[in-house]
């Protein structure tokens, strides 16, 4: 799930910037038709050449994986799918915003508890 999440991100952020697959390969000194099994998650990829790719998008590694800008719910197509997507999501919040979404979380699932009585 991790790489296919990658992938898509990896995907989104090049298209962001108008890049074609060769022209993103050609900035991260590797093939492109590697970045393409990449993007489609289909093969392992390493820290080093991740954070070539990283390079050759002009982003930080913080942006690589705010994994929510890929609009993922879209994706999701299980409940690990759809944690993963909400913890992409507070990733970035410090830790009053954190405890803030929980509390209201918290609210939310206790009255979705109390509505199923």
């Amino acid at each position: 799930m991790l790489l296919k999440l990658i992938g898509e991100r990896i995907k989104h952020l090049r298209k962001e910037q108008g890049m074609t697959q060769e022209e993103l390969a050609e900035k991260a000194g590797i093939n492109a038709s590697y970045i393409g099994t990449v993007e489609r998650g289909e093969r392992n990829i390493s820290i080093e050449t991740l954070e070539k790719i990283i390079e050759g998008l002009g982003v930080s590694s913080t942006a690589m994986f705010q994994f929510h800008e890929t609009d993922g719910m879209k994706a999701a197509t299980d409940k690990a799918e759809v944690i993963e997507s909400i913890n992409s999501l507070l990733y970035s919040r410090t830790l009053a915003e954190s405890k803030l979404l929980f509390r209201v979380l918290k609210d939310i699932v206790d009255a979705l508890d109390h509505s199923k009585d």
